[in-house]
């Protein structure tokens, strides 16, 4: 460990968003953790409307169904994208109006949202891409607000966590990938803190927190997702005696340590 490094325990999941990893770490800020090493709650590697959909039901969910959303955090992780390209975001909203369309009939805002978002930007317009992200926000917080207002308990936890795998599915389907199987990796775990060490490093021309993961010492049930989906995201085929990186080269590229 270096002689700036500091070792610190990361409580997971925690509500909310945390100036620093001993106070917590939501859904995102893991994700961050696992993927590209900064300490964020909007990381490169989670496409926007994704995002938006783990910060939400990280935080609606109750302490318990929170906790059990730390095996679902390395399937949300993607590789790096230009904030232009809507392609991962309009899959994932694709898949919420198909569901609005029966579950938020009643809602007098859905008719001006789904317009909107029929609307697809134009190349190079930029207040286009504005429009249609502010419309998919709002899409998926009446998604958010309709289960919370008519749900509670067990049922309310159920379908959060379906929504979001609804979200990572669509876009592992615009991956050619298969959907995950129901339950996905839902063993019974109790909150983890999990090891992490954490410095300061010059990130976008100012100075920002680093926190790298000690992988070795954390638990099978967020390891081992991790592993697969390295699987998916790296090349399959590495030169002889070569070892796999632990982080996507695409998101390495993007984030220079």
């Amino acid at each position: 460990m270096r002689s700036d490094e500091r070792l610190v325990l990361m409580p997971v999941l925690a509500p909310g968003s945390h100036a620093h990893p001993r106070a917590g770490g939501c859904f995102a800020e893991v994700a961050a953790t696992l993927s590209t090493h900064q300490w964020t709650d909007h990381p490169t590697s989670i496409p926007p409307v994704l995002g938006q959909i783990a910060r939400r039901v990280n935080d609606l969910s109750s302490p318990q169904a929170r906790t059990d959303l730390a095996p679902l955090i390395p399937w949300a992780v993607c590789g790096p994208h230009l904030s232009a390209d809507l392609t991962r975001d309009t899959a994932v909203i694709t898949a919420l109006i198909e569901s609005a369309r029966s579950e938020l009939r009643v809602d007098p805002d859905l008719d001006p949202v789904l317009q909107q978002l029929e609307r697809q930007p134009r190349p190079r317009h930029i207040v286009d891409r504005i429009r249609w992200r502010r419309a998919a926000r709002h899409l998926v917080h009446m998604h958010l607000r309709s289960i919370a207002s008519r749900t509670e308990g067990p049922t309310r936890d159920s379908q959060l966590r379906d929504l979001l795998l609804t979200a990572i599915d669509s876009i592992r389907a615009l991956e050619g990938l298969p959907t995950l199987p129901r339950p996905v990796d839902a063993p019974v775990i109790t909150a983890h803190p999990l090891p992490v060490t954490t410095h300061l490093a010059a990130v976008h021309p100012v100075l920002g927190l680093r926190v790298a993961p000690l992988l070795d010492l954390w638990p099978d049930w967020i390891r081992e997702p991790w592993n697969r989906r390295l699987d998916e995201l790296c090349p399959r085929d590495l030169p002889d005696g070569e070892d796999r990186p632990q982080q996507p080269a695409g998101i390495r590229q993007a984030v220079a340590v």
